[in-house]
């Protein structure tokens, strides 16, 4: 079967204008959200500037290739993008991105200028910082979190300057940050909305869900998933939900490099697998039997967790993980009994959720 790059070279010789935007172009949008142009060593113009000027761009940028900021397959996503003619002309503008420690927020946001008359806003999902994973995991009892709002912020003020039709597109938290903000915009800016694409992003709670807004906005929203989700399945959402086959095992299916397509689709899977299901009622257990503040306590002390050993990015994390041990253990030693408990548990799910999925594996292998 095809990956994205399969895709790119199937398809890159026509055009948005000869064959609209579909569900593989919104998740390859989606990813490319995570170009880190933030750390380009000569600023992004503020005029729009193509695909292809800012390939030039950063095959020049050595800095890029320091530490952590840039993956390799996002280099090569570039480039990509830069070479077909159905990406390499399009146009980004309106890049933000903010890393603010105090107020637990990672954001990022773009938009590229499809044609004349049609743009598409890109929310950055999870990125490899500290800081980012906590503002996930404060999604699980906060809303909005300074994200999601600042994502509305994004859509009504850049839709202000911008005329024509809009689609939002988003993968993990970058997918439920578009459909929040699909959903809260506005009626007006809301009107002008085609589709919001979110890949594996987390749902919400009833309080979103049975808004006005959101109901508006609901038969927009194209949500995909792999067979094995844990993100996407967080929390609740009205809309379908199809599930995609990825070539990867477990959490490494959250990789949208390992989805896989045939033609201008996704490869289809039934349902997600026994592994996302019993991940997905094991942390709906945790919620129903914690009170918000037990939750918030437990999650506040997965942060104390990453961050004691003095880390910022997941890679570092693991590269202490014998300080990071430390930590979690001093961590539980404090919480209320049922806190601990959720904590202890936390650790032991991954290992068997791995299980089922490696029976999985055997039995339909």
């Amino acid at each position: 079967m095809a990956d994205l790059f399969d895709y790119l070279t199937w398809r890159g010789d026509l055009t948005v204008s000869q064959v609209p935007l579909g569900e593989v172009d919104g998740m390859i949008l989606a990813r490319f959200a995570y170009i880190p142009f933030e750390y380009f060593a000569q600023p992004l113009p503020k005029r729009f500037v193509s695909i292809r000027e800012l390939a030039d761009m950063a095959a020049a940028d050595e800095t890029l290739r320091a530490g952590e900021r840039w993956r390799l397959q996002d280099e090569r996503l570039l480039a990509a993008l830069a070479e077909t003619e159905r990406f390499g002309p399009l146009e980004v503008g309106f890049h933000g991105s903010v890393l603010d420690d105090e107020r637990q927020t990672q954001f990022s946001a773009l938009t590229l200028r499809l044609d004349a008359d049609r743009y598409a806003m890109l929310f950055r999902g999870t990125d490899n910082t500290v800081i980012g994973w906590k503002e996930d995991l404060n999604m699980s009892y906060l809303c909005p979190v300074p994200g999601q709002k600042m994502a509305v912020e994004y859509v009504q003020r850049v839709s202000e300057k911008v005329g024509g039709r809009l689609v939002l597109c988003g993968h993990s938290k970058g997918g439920n940050l578009a459909v929040y903000a699909g959903a809260f915009c506005g009626e007006a800016v809301q009107a002008r909305i085609d589709a919001v694409y979110n890949y594996d992003g987390p749902g919400f709670y009833d309080n979103v869900l049975e808004t006005e807004g959101y109901r508006r906005i609901s038969g927009r929203i194209h949500t995909f998933v792999p067979q094995f989700s844990v993100v996407g399945m967080l929390l609740g959402r009205h809309e379908d939900c199809a599930v995609v086959h990825s070539t990867q095992s477990g959490l490494g299916q959250h990789d949208l490099y390992s989805w896989e397509m045939l033609g201008p689709r996704f490869v289809p899977v039934e349902d997600v697998t026994g592994g996302s299901h019993f991940v997905d009622s094991t942390i709906k257990d945790w919620t129903a039997d914690m009170t918000p503040a037990q939750w918030e306590v437990f999650v506040d002390a997965v942060y104390t967790v990453l961050t004691s050993p003095n880390v910022q990015t997941m890679h570092e994390m693991r590269q202490n993980w014998f300080s990071t041990a430390v930590s979690f253990v001093r961590s539980v030693a404090d919480m209320d009994e049922k806190t601990r408990g959720a904590a202890v548990e936390a650790l032991k799910l991954l290992a068997r959720s791995a299980g089922h999925e490696a029976r999985e594996v055997l039995q339909n292998g």
